[in-house]
């Protein structure tokens, strides 16, 4: 992806956003179940504004459909967020700065402020998935700014840049089956063994041997 052909970071984000949709449980259990739903506005040259409604079942991520409320809002500048995102500057640092607004209950904030602490890690990947410089995983095939905002590229599944060959496709739908059975195996521990197991805790041991598995490189994006 040249600089020139490079979406906006509201763009990216927008779309990132969008693909925590089927991630719904996840998401879930990282917001402490919480119905709520969190307004961000995602400024730059092409602001965004992205509605993650959770006071629901199932839950809905939408973009520039007209929300102006809810529970929370987050107001940022798409270029501090996609820092942020990448670890390269600390939310708490970009609250101080008054580059990262926020506002709602404490209770409330509470409940959103996790999701800084799994999306870099998510982050990352969907770079990668959109040929973005630095983590494209084919670095001369890449989404235009066109593709990223429709919404129907971004259901969950890989975003089809890169043709598998027969083995990765067998390969893909292993590893897929085997993350379904331990994500059921879990659910039915805590839900009917161990009530008392933290899925957060979970998630976040999961997160943590990802990210020691994810190669330096990859995480500064050179």
């Amino acid at each position: 992806m040249t600089p020139s052909a490079t979406p906006e970071a509201t763009v990216i984000l927008s779309s990132f956003f969008s693909r925590l949709e089927p991630l719904e449980e996840i998401v879930r259990i990282v917001m402490s179940q919480a119905r709520m739903s969190v307004l961000f506005t995602l400024r730059g040259t092409t602001e965004k504004k992205v509605l993650m409604d959770f006071s629901k079942s199932p839950a809905a991520v939408s973009v520039d459909n007209g929300a102006r409320s809810g529970d929370v809002y987050v107001t940022i500048n798409g270029g501090v967020m996609h820092d942020i995102f990448l670890e390269k500057l600390k939310p708490g640092v970009a609250l101080g700065r008054r580059e990262l607004l926020v506002r709602g209950t404490v209770k409330d904030l509470s409940y959103v402020l996790p999701l800084f602490n799994i999306a870099p890690m998510l982050y990352r990947e969907h770079l990668s998935d959109i040929g973005y410089n630095g983590y494209a995983r084919l670095p001369e095939k890449s989404l235009s700014k066109e593709e990223l905002m429709n919404g129907q590229v971004f259901k969950g599944e890989p975003i089809p840049l890169v043709e598998l060959s027969g083995t990765e496709k067998v390969g893909t739908k292993l590893i897929n089956g085997l993350a379904y059975g331990l994500g059921y195996v879990v659910g039915l521990v805590r839900y009917r063994l161990f009530k008392k197991l933290s899925l957060f805790g979970v998630l976040s041991a999961m997160s943590n041997g990802l990210d020691k598995a994810t190669p330096p490189e990859l995480k500064s994006g050179t």
